[in-house]
């Protein structure tokens, strides 16, 4: 079930209507907005004039939705990554990240509190424990816990939870930044790739100066190239500027050849006009200020499939 659908219930369910009349009035409230905003931000202005706040309730992960102060959820921790020291402003400090799953989903919290995060070190959480988060702030489809949050390992147990990436199939006219979403589009326009370096042993993105490359984890090295390529996806409702890096570059094409300018443009002009599905995150471009989708995966559309999957809906 969609983070919508689990919404419209929730808010029917609190105020005593029915689900019918809670989407008329969805509907209602954005055709009033002149449909700038999308159904799930629709239906919490609706449940906000009907007095209904969702931050003191225990939530599933797919009901966490951007901008919450006080969100409560218990999940699995089904990865964690190590504790990373950082310099800002002239001030060190730590911080952790760990993604948490229950039976609906599965989203990344970051812990910015040491006490927190020393639950992490001392092995007090670790891997497959369950915990429990209370006054957490959602962003960018992320909780952020801070010394006002509550973090601790959880008696309940937890069967199966929800491993993969979770998203919600928009228009691009109703994307929202932090989503996870999966868009189907055609390729308007495609730019000029670019290659950065990285380390051949880690993949990560090394330095140069004077004496070559170098790598912070495994010193001087003989980098590689990754490729970067964007593109516009126009959907009917509206375009957005996808990113894809080598992963879902190598499912259209073998990276390297994107160097040699003759299968680069051929590549090009193959691909323009193609229809796609586009799986990804939804980010604000810092430089442009506009929203666009980090590619998780990408599948060209196959006409004929889809043509048997509208028929057996139908």
């Amino acid at each position: 079930m969609q983070n919508y659908d689990l919404l419209i219930e929730r808010v029917a369910k609190s105020a005593g209507l029915d689900k019918e009349e809670v989407e008329r009035r969805v509907e209602a409230k954005k055709a009033k907005l002149s449909g700038l905003i999308s159904k799930e931000g629709a239906a919490q202005i609706i449940a906000a004039e009907l007095g209904i706040s969702f931050e003191d309730q225990e939530l599933k992960i797919s009901e966490l939705m951007p901008g919450m102060r006080k969100a409560n959820v218990v999940g699995k921790v089904i990865n964690l990554f190590p504790v990373r020291e950082f310099e800002k402003n002239g001030r060190s400090g730590k911080v952790a990240n760990i993604i948490i799953a229950d039976d609906t989903g599965n989203t990344r919290v970051v812990l910015w509190d040491t006490n927190h995060i020393s639950l992490i070190e001392d092995g007090t959480i670790k891997q497959d424990d369950v915990v429990e988060i209370r006054n957490g702030a959602t962003r960018d489809n992320e909780i952020h816990l801070s010394g006002f949050s509550e973090f601790k390992k959880s008696d309940k147990v937890m069967g199966e939870v929800q491993t993969e990436k979770m998203t919600s199939e928009k228009t691009v006219e109703e994307i929202q930044q932090g989503q996870s979403v999966k868009i189907r589009g055609t390729i308007v326009q495609i730019f000029q790739p670019r290659f950065y370096s990285v380390c051949p042993e880690c993949n990560k993105k090394v330095a140069q100066d004077a004496e070559g490359f170098s790598c912070n984890e495994h010193g001087k090295v003989q980098p590689k190239d990754r490729a970067i390529l964007n593109f516009v996806l126009d959907d009917g409702t509206e375009t957005v500027r996808v990113v894809m890096f080598s992963d879902q570059i190598n499912l259209l094409i073998p990276e390297e050849d994107l160097k040699d300018p003759e299968k680069a443009i051929a590549f090009r002009d193959d691909l323009l006009g193609t229809e796609l599905y586009v799986s990804g995150n939804v980010k604000r471009n810092q430089f442009f200020n506009n929203l666009e989708i980090v590619a998780s995966g990408v599948e060209k559309v196959d006409v004929e499939k889809l043509i048997v999957e509208l028929e057996a809906k139908g």
